[in-house]
């Protein structure tokens, strides 16, 4: 069977335990869906779901709605096992290194999901986060990230690097934000991400 393959049907059997809304169950008590209420520090539900159905809507492209559905359940179960993820972060001269582990097979494959799909969205400028400012500015930089993704049996290593000083500026501090994730879940998630004082931004803001 396929990683793909094998990825999609220990998603399929999370959801055939309960369904969504984080009240699915894998077989190892896996909680999948999304947080009921999750939204940012500051901002209400209803902007939250407005700025999410304007993004949607823009693509005009119902297999991306049908992604990021999928994309924001993975990161949402992902932020309420946190305590069973681990991380381990490495600082280059030209960007980072990380290798994220799990010992549940379940976390591991949902690491495998999110990680490419992530890869993935910024590949193709298929934003997300955008009231948090350092998400809109690795996605306008995405040129100039190189990005490379390699699975391993626990886990998920990646090499995200650049040739511009300021964008590995950013790449280091969004590093730091996703192991922040890892450490302290959705209270991190409901968090803004602030940038260096040293990065030259390329948005307004």
């Amino acid at each position: 069977m396929s990683k793909k393959n094998t990825v999609h049907g220990v998603l399929a059997g999370m959801r055939r335990g309960g369904g969504g809304g984080g009240r699915g169950r894998g077989q190892g008590g896996i909680r999948f869906g999304n947080e009921p209420g999750m939204r940012p520090a500051g901002m209400s539900l209803a902007d939250e779901e407005a700025m999410e159905q304007r993004m949607l809507v823009s693509t005009g492209n119902t297999d991306k709605r049908a992604r990021h559905q999928h994309d924001q359940e993975v990161f949402h179960t992902l932020l309420r096992h946190h305590d069973q993820i681990q991380r381990e972060l490495t600082r280059l001269p030209d960007g980072i290194r990380s290798l994220t582990t799990s010992a549940n097979p379940e976390i591991v494959s949902l690491l495998h999901d999110h990680v490419p799909a992530m890869h993935h969205r910024l590949e193709e400028n298929f934003g997300l986060r955008f009231w948090d400012p350092a998400f809109p500015e690795i996605f306008a930089q995405r040129e100039k990230v190189q990005m490379e993704v390699t699975l391993v049996p626990n886990g998920v290593l990646v090499e995200e690097t650049s040739e511009d000083p300021n964008v590995v500026t950013l790449i280091q501090a969004h590093g730091i934000v996703v192991s922040l994730f890892v450490q302290r879940g959705f209270a991190q998630a409901q968090e803004v991400s602030p940038l260096p004082d040293n990065y030259q931004r390329v948005l307004g803001g």
